[in-house]
């Protein structure tokens, strides 16, 4: 009997086996607690029959879709059916358009989105190329506008291409650096100064009319007393009279010479 039992010492017993395997796994878990013990298999149960599941799942997908079990397998393990290599790209290119024609045909509702994804396409592709036709008639326009500017102002070639990279430089130009918000100080005080110059310009315009109404003004206020000074001469060339004039005479005769002015 004794011998029996020297001759088993080493043997590991089942549960001993699976307590190690387990503590291995979870190292924080006390194997000699029966409570916590259960506990974990309980748990790892339930992770398997979940992974069960979804295993299902997805051999469910993999018979629904004919060219899906090919991609999967093929990318797990790096063969085709007929052992060559498999490549996803040149699997894409070789079987895709049939691939496409089959699902579109063989569902309505797939072959719906199809069509509704193919309008899409179209139109996207329409409005792209009115909008192309659009802008290319807006820069001629603009660039007419900009050569008006030119001969108006006398601007040097080199004064108005400074001028067109700080507008429209793609990276720094005041448009995009706008649309980014990233314009600094220099920046609002060039476009103050734009503003001021433009308001100066109709001030001074507003000023000009002005003093040129004043000045017609005065004009005809002098010439009316020079006129008023002159001696009044009768008919048949006598000597001038110093009888005084008759102030509403005097008044028609002002109003007379203010007109024909």
């Amino acid at each position: 009997m004794a011998k029996e039992t020297s001759g088993n010492q080493g043997v590991k017993t089942k549960r001993q086996l699976l307590s190690e395997r387990i503590k291995s796994r979870y190292p924080d878990l006390n194997v000699d607690d029966d409570e916590a013990l259960s506990g974990q298999i309980s748990s790892d149960y339930d992770l398997l029959d979940q992974r069960d599941q979804e295993r299902q799942q997805f051999n469910d997908m993999l018979a629904q879709n004919p060219y899906a079990a090919p991609i999967v397998t093929g990318m797990a393990t790096g063969k085709k059916d007929d052992g060559s290599p498999f490549d996803l790209g040149e699997f894409l290119i070789d079987e895709y358009p049939e691939m496409i024609q089959d699902l579109i045909e063989g569902n309505p509702d797939t072959k719906k989105h199809y069509e509704e994804s193919r309008d899409a396409r179209r139109k996207a592709a329409e409005d792209e190329e009115q909008f192309k036709a659009e802008l290319e008639s807006k820069t001629q326009s603009e660039d007419a506008e900009l050569d008006a500017a030119i001969k108006e102002m006398g601007l040097k070639p080199e004064e108005v291409a400074e001028l067109i990279r700080q507008l429209y430089d793609p990276e720094n130009g005041l448009i995009r650096r706008a649309a980014r918000f990233e314009l600094v100080k220099e920046d609002f005080l060039m476009l103050f100064k734009i503003l001021n110059y433009d308001n100066d310009l109709k001030k001074a315009d507003n000023d000009g009319y002005v003093r040129g109404k004043n000045e017609k003004i005065d004009m005809m206020e002098h010439k009316q007393g020079q006129r008023s000074k002159l001696p009044v001469v009768n008919g048949g060339g006598g000597r001038p009279s110093t009888k005084d004039a008759d102030p509403t005479l005097d008044n028609l005769d002002k109003m007379k010479h203010a007109y024909t002015l």
